[in-house]
């Protein structure tokens, strides 16, 4: 575990990703842990055409076990630390080693794990805790495993 879990773009409008159902379960076992160790819960909160600000598309799902203590921070990039004062929160809330999970796998947690692992934060991921679309003629989960190989070791712990 975490000094703080952040979940990436878990929104109404990225449902349609690979084991979706899966994850947000997982996820929301991951939220109660830290919740029940009295450790802070982040969420990213992306916004673009896609998801615009505001939109059933670009809420959070309903379904996440969030708390009104949880912080919602929002973004309008792939990287979660690219204008959104997420490295300020982190440094304010002391911590160093940094879990995160949601999606997209090769996009939004990928820049995440890399950026941190970069700003000198211990990042940390759950195998299976990110999702994403097939692409480019492989399957979701093709890319999954392949971006958790990568991570291992190199920018990121990954339990399994």
């Amino acid at each position: 575990m975490g000094e703080v879990l952040l979940v990436i773009d878990m929104q109404n409008g990225l449902r349609d990703t690979f084991d979706y159902a899966d994850v947000l379960a997982k996820i929301n076992r991951r939220i109660a842990a830290y919740h029940a160790a009295k450790r802070p819960v982040i969420f990213m909160q992306h916004t673009d055409a896609e998801l615009s600000y505001g939109s059933t598309a670009w809420q959070l799902d309903a379904a996440l076990a969030r708390q009104s203590t949880d912080i919602v921070i929002l973004k309008t990039h792939s990287d979660s630390f690219f204008e959104t004062r997420l490295t300020t929160r982190l440094q304010h809330l002391a911590v160093k080693d940094v879990e995160v999970c949601g999606l997209q796998t090769e996009y939004c947690i990928d820049t995440a794990i890399r950026v941190g692992h970069s700003r000198g934060f211990y990042m940390a991921t759950i195998s299976g805790l990110s999702t994403t679309y097939a692409a480019n003629g492989l399957t979701a989960s093709q890319i999954r495993r392949h971006h958790e190989s990568i991570w291992a070791g190199s920018f990121a712990t990954v339990q399994h």
